[in-house]
């Protein structure tokens, strides 16, 4: 179980590792294409010969694959529940007065401000009461 702060000490490491996954999948895509498109990078993902002269984006793209399974394991491995990589969603088993609930945290958003029902997804998602996204104010 998380409270909002431990939730929010998580916020920059979790930060990293989706600006990691990013550039990832964005190489991963690239080889993707490189390789012929989704069915032959699948087929080289179970074991499949590359065609000619695609040994070393074959290599790569098993690296790369490997290393973004290796960063959502990490995720996964702080406690957090990884929802959907492609949106950077996370959600953290929480209590709000009283009842559990998913603390939700999206890639881009500074804090974790939202929750939502266990059971329930996104779409669901409410504002944490005393919880604010709003920057402190400092005197000149």
């Amino acid at each position: 179980m998380f409270t909002v702060e431990e939730a929010n000490d998580l916020v920059p490491i979790l930060e990293m590792a989706f600006g990691h996954l990013g550039r990832l999948r964005t190489e991963a895509s690239r080889l993707v294409e490189a390789l012929g498109g989704g069915d032959q990078a699948m087929a080289v993902l179970k074991g499949g010969a590359p065609g000619p002269g695609l040994e070393p984006h074959a290599r790569r793209f098993r690296a790369v694959v490997e290393e973004i399974n290796a960063v959502v394991e990490q995720v996964n491995g702080m406690g957090c529940l990884l929802k959907d990589i492609d949106t950077g969603l996370v959600d953290f088993h929480g209590v709000l007065d009283g009842d559990p609930v998913l603390l939700c945290w999206q890639f881009g958003e500074p804090a974790v401000v939202h929750w939502h029902p266990l059971g329930e997804g996104f779409a669901s998602r409410r504002p944490i009461e005393g919880v604010s996204l709003t920057p402190p104010t400092f005197p000149n």
